[in-house]
């Protein structure tokens, strides 16, 4: 275990909603700038969202604009884009005090108070041919067991010209903990919020619950998009991404991904698609390479600000190459899908993955079936309720030295949560969460030497957000 790190949270400035936007609207009806349209002035603390917090602010005038990402690419579909403020700067920052209880597999076994203070900052630039969008959460976790620094950074950079689009973006974090459920609330979003939608399948797969102990983790993707005709696309792109221990007998590891595809437009609200993908694996100090080969037929049905619904399935080769396996080949199947429905004051966010990762540090590669379900309900102007569900088993797909057999790893945590807006900046929450983890490991055969645990955590905080700048 590295020495206590501590790290104030990051407080940033900015101011949001531009007047003139109301004022040149009702002058000019006919032609309303979307650069000036107002922001909400009230920011949701959605927990599993996947799209822009703006758009998805139930309950305001906000409407969302069509989402033309393509279905082959690296980007998750969304109810759209906000038709509000495209450029603007939001920040806030949030404290939180958790007490957690019975989990032995995070490292200690009497209730321990953790504390969290953390900062949230938002940018949006659009011009006519480039976007830029940022995501940044910055602060720490405190407590007497540890003491932990969290960053989280996300961005993606587009630029369009005639028919070509490019894309570049990076997916970095240093957490004490799995993303799978952090901090005991179901994930670093119920703190900052949802983050750009880069799909999940490109950063390292982290649904094993571990022990508390730092971790870096670090994905760049770039790609490239072709308009063939005004119904079609191509695209290709690529990405690369490591996972990193800190002061743990963990096992760290690299992945590299490419894919292509082509998507076809059925109607303005249908699309269909044609993915092929390519995945390796490499592993620090292990003589052992896993690579993953998958051919999918994909799906999307969109119905700007009230459906989101995508599905790509297909065969998938697992190619195993080392010591331990020799030169071995598996088949399976592989399967990503999302699906965000809105309707009146209710959202519900569901998604399934079926994929093979490294193995999140516990395992040598991994069958990963993975389940994250989150419905919110709009319960008055100023309050809302939620409850967020995750669900993962993972299969090794190497088998352990001390084990001598395939092991599984079954984790699911569960959260319930209520949001409560104080005034037009500032809200409290309350939640109450539980994980649970099983294993049918014989011994000690995984990093963490636990076969089974179950904690809860009791969490209370308040969000203080800063007024939002528009950008011009």
């Amino acid at each position: 275990m590295t020495k206590p790190v501590r790290i104030l949270a990051c407080v940033f400035a900015a101011v949001i909603v531009c007047v003139r936007a109301v004022q040149a609207q009702e002058a000019d009806p006919a032609k309303p700038d979307p650069r000036e349209q107002p922001v909400a002035p009230y920011l949701s603390a959605l927990p599993a969202g996947r799209t822009s917090p703006v758009a998805l602010d139930l309950g305001t005038g906000v409407q969302p604009s069509m989402d033309d990402r393509p279905l082959s690419g690296v980007q998750e579909q969304t109810l759209g884009q906000s038709l509000g403020a495209r450029n603007f700067l939001v920040s806030s920052f949030s404290v939180t005090s958790q007490m957690a209880t019975s989990s032995s597999a995070s490292g200690f076994v009497q209730p321990t108070a953790f504390n969290y203070a953390l900062g949230t900052l938002d940018l949006n630039r659009v011009s006519g041919r480039s976007e830029l969008l940022l995501h940044y959460t910055g602060g720490g976790m405190f407590s007497s067991y540890l003491n932990s620094a969290i960053q989280d950074l996300e961005f993606t950079y587009t630029a369009t010209r005639q028919r070509t689009s490019l894309l570049l973006g990076d997916e970095v974090s240093f957490l004490s903990e799995s993303p799978f459920g952090f901090g005991g609330v179901g994930g670093l979003q119920f703190f900052s919020g949802p983050g750009i939608s880069l799909n999940p399948i490109l950063a390292p797969n982290q649904s094993i619950p571990t022990i508390i102990a730092p971790r870096l983790s670090n994905t760049a993707v770039a790609q490239i998009e072709y308009k063939l005709s005004p119904r079609s696309s191509w695209t290709a792109s690529g990405s690369y991404g490591t996972l990193d221990f800190f002061g743990a007998n963990f096992i760290n590891s690299t992945q590299g991904l490419f894919q292509t595809g082509y998507n076809y437009s059925l109607n303005p609200q249908s699309s269909i698609a044609v993915i092929y993908r390519a995945v390796g694996f490499i592993y620090t100090h292990l003589p052992l390479r896993i690579g993953d080969q998958v051919v999918q037929l994909g799906y999307a049905q969109n119905v700007t600000g009230k459906l989101s619904f995508q599905v790509a399935a297909g065969p998938s080769m697992v190619l195993l190459r080392g010591m331990l396996t020799g030169n071995e080949n598996q088949y399976s199947w592989a399967v990503d899908s999302s699906l965000d429905y809105r309707i009146d004051r209710t959202m519900l966010l569901l998604s399934y993955n079926h994929l093979v990762n490294g193995g999140g540090g516990e395992l040598v590669g991994v069958q990963t079936g993975q389940t994250e379900a989150t419905i919110q309900r709009k319960l008055s102007p100023r309050s809302q309720g939620s409850v967020s569900v995750g669900y993962a088993t993972n299969d090794s797909l190497v088998p352990l030295p001390i084990a001598l057999s395939h092991q599984n790893f079954s984790s699911w945590y569960a959260v319930a949560r209520f949001d409560h807006q104080l005034n037009r900046g500032a809200g409290f929450f309350a939640s109450y969460g539980a994980r649970l983890q099983a294993t049918n490991a014989p011994g000690c055969a995984a990093r963490s030497c636990q076969r089974n645990f179950i904690s809860h955590a009791v969490s209370v905080g308040f969000t203080f957000g800063l007024r939002p700048r528009i950008l011009q």
